[in-house]
């Protein structure tokens, strides 16, 4: 049953965060009077206090310890991990932390679109380093892998909204989009 309620917890949390994030949401908030920066702020919290209760509901559920390593499998995880973490940092590094968040005014409307940095080998690093800290947690539980498991899911498929709106939004995204890989770089011979 836990199983369930994970998956169908993350079910309403991609629907919520898919629909909020979507053109047809900002336009309804556009439409109140709100501007674009004070939507990302919104967005912003919003997200982060979903994302919390989301965490939160998951750990409060029975749930099953899968297996816990130790040794060299141990560190072999917690490198995949590091490399996670490494790689989502690098993500926030040429991003304008203020503009991101809604702190600030963007001096566009649009999103962002940033080719700097690790975003000249991978789309979405910021995706792609949550993807490898959850999946190679050293020890795991039957409802954080699920959790794990739905995580990926849902980035990879909001991946495919978040492009078709940049596709709409820039015109130079459909040549990075067919040079760049999304989530693993291409390792070159």
């Amino acid at each position: 049953m836990s199983i369930l309620l994970v998956w169908f917890s993350g079910l309403v949390f991609g629907l919520l965060h898919s629909f909020t994030a979507s053109n047809r949401c900002k336009v309804l908030f556009y439409s109140a009077g709100m501007q674009p920066h004070q939507y990302r702020l919104l967005y912003s919290v919003a997200g982060a206090l979903t994302t919390v209760a989301w965490v939160w509901f998951v750990q409060q559920l029975t749930d099953t310890q899968l297996y816990q390593s130790s040794g060299l499998v141990w560190w072999l995880l917690l490198s995949l991990q590091l490399l996670g973490a490494a790689i989502a940092l690098a993500a926030l590094l040429p991003i304008d932390g203020a503009v991101f968040l809604g702190l600030r005014k963007s001096p566009s409307d649009a999103d962002p679109f940033v080719v700097e940095g690790i975003y000249k080998f991978i789309r979405h690093p910021m995706y792609s380093g949550a993807m490898l800290i959850l999946l190679f947690m050293p020890e795991q539980t039957m409802n954080g892998l699920n959790f794990a498991i739905m995580v990926s899911v849902y980035f990879v498929v909001g991946s495919k909204f978040e492009e078709k709106r940049m596709l709409l939004e820039h015109s130079d995204y459909e040549s990075y989009q067919k040079t760049v890989p999304a989530f693993i770089p291409k390792l070159k011979r």
